[in-house]
């Protein structure tokens, strides 16, 4: 179709992508002398009215934004047997493809996003709109840094009633709980959707992945989304990911001032600063150096308090030995028995330590629950592994990432019934899969994949037991190569 002109007006000259709903071109747009975007439907097989419906709701829908986080919208029309949208052009990827050829972005850029991507939101509800299909491919990077949020094909005005009980529309990986029930999407749906995309920017994968998409609606369901831990990952962004991801829509956050003030989150550092014992977690706020000084006044308060007591017991310790000595006086000035008072009172100062005790139970309580269930995790690992290895296949020369992935999905499957062996057997055959399509150079492995195989490749014993071969884990097929 490159060169051909519709409505007499838009030249179609390079195509960008095809999508469920259809292709995005290039375009001229000959009447006004500018790029544009074309979205243009693929065909009208099927129920040509509601292809038509549903893409003219998009263009209304999109119409009524304008916002600099919005793709804007500016025409819409037909030619023949097909349907056009004319767009504003954003020179730049989505962010499915700048995490295919970048990698992940740094937690300064994900922060970007996510103020951006909330102010687009902010902007939809206030219209009246559920965009409903938030995921990675539909928010745009330009080249200035600006977050463009598209695509509201199937987004409704607030307040419409449902698709219909059964008809889920979205991507899996990013639809909110209450869709997966079939109730109505609302603006807490976006919500929840954009915390599934900020999830995948920090980790690599969403929250739930699985070799089903009946298995992922369950975890949004009822799983709880799995943590971040990336060592530079500030606190205050790992929590609002945690935060938009909470099961009952009420508790997350529903404006972009929401989401600015859980980044910023002076309030928690406050009451961090009020803990004395609370100083590991003030030394993760390293972008506020204000909130620095108030944990160390409470730190020095836990001293003086010590302090207090230690004096409390001498002071105790002296009458102690003051009674002593008045109830036996020669002895006290001969300079002999002394000694049997001295002893009582460095005796006495012992009950100083209580604070140590209750220091090293407090210390104790941040939990070994995590580590309660380690099949658990292991499920866990197993799933996010065999989501990475999966988005490695468009780049692949290889089937391998296919088959892998599938074994992986077999490992957590088997791992999760308790089959340890069985578990192991798979994930081993997934490496070796990997660690020959990545010696053939059909394949390569990112360093989250790496690290993963790694981590557990030192839970899963070998099949045979006798340990040679790539003892790393690392899915390269070498030894200790890193």
């Amino acid at each position: 179709m490159n060169g051909e002109v519709l409505a007499g007006r838009y030249r179609l000259l390079t195509l960008l992508g095809r999508g469920d709903a259809g292709e995005v071109w290039r375009a001229e747009d000959t009447f006004l002398a500018r790029e544009v975007a074309v979205k243009l439907l693929r065909s009208l097989d099927g129920d040509p009215m509601d292809a038509v419906q549903r893409f003219r709701a998009e263009a209304q829908s999109a119409a009524r934004l304008t916002h600099p986080n919005v793709v804007a919208t500016y025409d819409v029309g037909t030619e023949g047997d097909h349907v056009f949208l004319v767009m504003e052009l954003v020179q730049g990827p989505d962010l499915a493809q700048l995490m295919r050829t970048s990698g992940l972005p740094s937690p300064g850029l994900v922060t970007q996003i996510a103020t951006q991507g909330a102010r687009a939101l902010d902007a939809a509800h206030a219209a009246g709109i559920v965009h409903r299909d938030v995921k990675p491919g539909n928010l745009l990077m330009a080249p200035d840094g600006t977050l463009k949020m598209t695509d509201f094909g199937i987004a409704k005005r607030a307040g419409n009633e449902t698709t219909g009980l059964g008809v889920l529309l979205g991507t899996a990986s990013y639809v909110s709980p209450e869709q997966v029930r079939g109730e109505a999407a609302t603006s807490a749906s976006d919500w929840y959707s954009f915390g599934c995309v900020l999830h995948e920017l920090l980790t690599g994968t969403p929250p739930f992945s699985g070799p089903t998409v009946d298995v992922v609606m369950r975890q949004h369901l009822d799983a709880p989304p799995p943590q971040i831990t990336r060592d530079d990952v500030p606190a205050e962004l790992a929590n609002l990911v945690t935060r938009l991801l909470a099961k009952n829509p009420a508790d997350r956050p529903s404006s972009a001032d929401e989401v600015a003030a859980l980044l910023s989150n002076p309030a928690h550092t406050q009451v961090l600063a009020m803990e004395p014992l609370g100083v590991g977690h003030w030394e993760e706020d390293d972008d506020e150096p204000t909130s620095h000084r108030a944990p160390a006044r409470a730190f020095p308060l836990a001293k003086v308090g010590i302090g207090v007591a230690v004096v409390l017991a001498a002071i105790t310790g002296l009458l102690l030995l003051r009674e002593s000595v008045s109830n036996d006086t020669p002895s006290a000035q001969a300079g002999n028995t002394p000694s049997a008072p001295a002893q009582k009172a460095t005796a006495a100062p012992k009950p100083t330590p209580k604070p140590t005790p209750s220091a090293t139970k407090t210390t104790k309580k941040p939990t070994p629950k995590p580590t309660q269930n380690p099949r658990a995790v292991l499920v866990q690992r197993l799933r996010t592994l065999a989501a990475q290895v999966r988005a490695t296949q468009q780049d692949s020369r290889s089937k391998a990432p296919r088959e892998a992935a599938r074994d992986l999905d077999k490992a957590a499957e088997a791992m999760d019934q308790g089959d340890l062996n069985a578990a192991a057997q798979h994930f081993w055959d997934a490496r070796r899969k990997l660690a020959e399509a990545q010696q053939r150079q059909r394949w390569q492995a990112t360093q989250e994949i790496v690290t993963l195989f790694q981590t557990i490749g030192r839970t899963l014993p070998r099949p045979g037991g006798d340990g040679d071969g790539d003892r790393d884990g690392n899915g390269d097929g070498g030894d200790n190569d890193e």
